[in-house]
């Protein structure tokens, strides 16, 4: 049975055994059964998951509510004691926990080469004569979200691969990314585009011995001008709904996962002299300081003070050094100057009076006091901190750039 198959090949996978099967046989083991629900684009895409274990279970649609499922690893490291009486569900999510395994092991050196080469071939044959591209995102807009996570997960490794391997960007997914960005006001797959994307950035920046600037041209360049079109559309927006207050609606998803977005974005301009949508952030960081001030949610407030925070350290990656090369690029000046003067200009208009920072002291795992503890609350530091620090990175880059004796003055005032 295909299911006993497949928990071989993860037992194999996982511990390293080679794959001595033809490359076709375990191309028609990972490929998913999937066909697309003929309501549309602009349905619940619910999938029709064909049964592949002979007839044993059926489907049950699993609605779980709240944002992105991230317990994927726990559910990866049980598939190897679970016993063959698999539903559809579990045999995909089986598929995609392999498919996310083999390229992990496919892009380590410690992975011997013919292991690599096998595990090319078969990502090879699942892209050109599987489709499996195709699948992958029909199964983003799946109403159970640890599956859409999955298919996500899957779906970057794979683009990944491509890029790395081929030198080429996959069409399917930028077909999607295209056209889902620049129609977000109506698509609902728009959190789980925007994840795939920051995951493919990341893992282009982590891989030590790859040709950064190249790879990350061929990905960003086709969607420079719809980033930007999306960045003006969703960050001017009315931000009154009660979706945005709500840290679990889809609303919020959207803004968090174009947030992670992009700090992935400042921290990938520093392999390459920056593209339009890698600047954004610092030319039009109104709309950001905006939003700061409107009522979302407090994570959203937070995530967005903070990434301005890496903006004026200089330290757009965690293994950035404060005055790193990053900030001594041409086109640097620029964007510290709009970002120092939108800052400022705010600051002015009692802009810091409109946000409110949380009354609960921060812990380590959460924000809540432990049981007993007597800690008086008081304001987030963490937030208090930052805001602080952009401010006097702000003032601090417009002394050192005032030409004239006046401008010095105005900026004395603002102190």
């Amino acid at each position: 049975m295909k299911i006993s198959l497949l928990q071989q090949m993860y037992k194999d996978v996982l511990v390293g055994i080679p794959l001595t099967k033809e490359s076709h046989h375990y191309t028609s083991l990972l490929n998913p059964c999937v066909e697309q629900s003929a309501e549309g684009d602009e349905s619940c895409h619910r999938m029709h998951l064909s049964s592949t274990n002979g007839g044993i279970g059926s489907h049950q649609d699993t609605e779980m509510p709240g944002a992105v499922v991230t317990m994927t690893d726990d559910v990866s490291n049980s598939f190897t004691n679970l016993s063959s009486s698999f539903c559809p569900r579990e045999v995909m999510l089986l598929q995609l926990t392999l498919i996310k395994m083999m390229a992990a092991k496919a892009e380590s050196q410690e992975t011997e080469f013919s292991m690599r080469q096998k595990y090319c071939e078969i990502f090879v044959l699942l892209l050109k004569e599987a489709k499996i591209d195709s699948k992958l995102v029909c199964l983003l807009g799946s109403c159970d979200q640890l599956l859409s996570h999955m298919a996500s997960r899957s779906l970057a490794s794979l683009v990944y691969f491509q890029l790395k391997e081929e030198n080429t960007l996959n069409v399917t997914w930028l077909t999607f990314s295209l056209k889902t960005l620049s129609g977000f006001s109506v698509n609902t797959r728009v959190a789980q585009c925007l994840w795939t994307l920051t995951t493919i950035v990341k893992d282009i920046l982590k891989d030590k011995a790859l040709p950064k600037a190249g790879i990350l041209k061929k990905l960003l360049a086709p969607l420079d001008a719809v980033l930007e079109g999306f960045y003006n559309s969703i960050l001017f927006h009315r931000f009154d709904s009660h979706h945005y207050a709500s840290p679990y609606s889809e609303d919020t998803n959207t803004l968090v996962s174009f947030i992670d977005l992009l700090e992935a974005l400042l921290a990938s301009r520093i392999e390459l002299e920056p593209l339009r949508c890698q600047r954004i952030l610092f030319l039009k960081v109104s709309h950001v300081l905006d939003v700061i001030s409107s009522p979302v949610h407090y994570l959203i407030k937070k995530k967005l003070i903070l990434l301005l925070k890496k903006c004026v350290l200089y330290k757009p990656r965690e293994d950035a050094k404060c005055g790193s090369l990053f900030f001594q690029t041409p086109s640097l000046h620029e964007d510290m100057l709009a970002l120092s003067n939108a800052v400022l200009q705010l600051v002015d208009l009692t802009w810091l009076n409109q946000i409110p920072l949380s009354e609960k002291t921060s812990y380590f795992g959460g924000s809540e006091a432990a049981p007993g503890d007597s800690t008086p609350g008081g304001p987030d530091q963490t937030v208090l901190r930052a805001l602080s620090l952009v401010v006097l990175k702000a003032l601090e880059f417009k002394f050192q750039n005032s030409s004239t004796e006046t401008e010095i003055k105005g900026v004395k005032c603002l102190e």
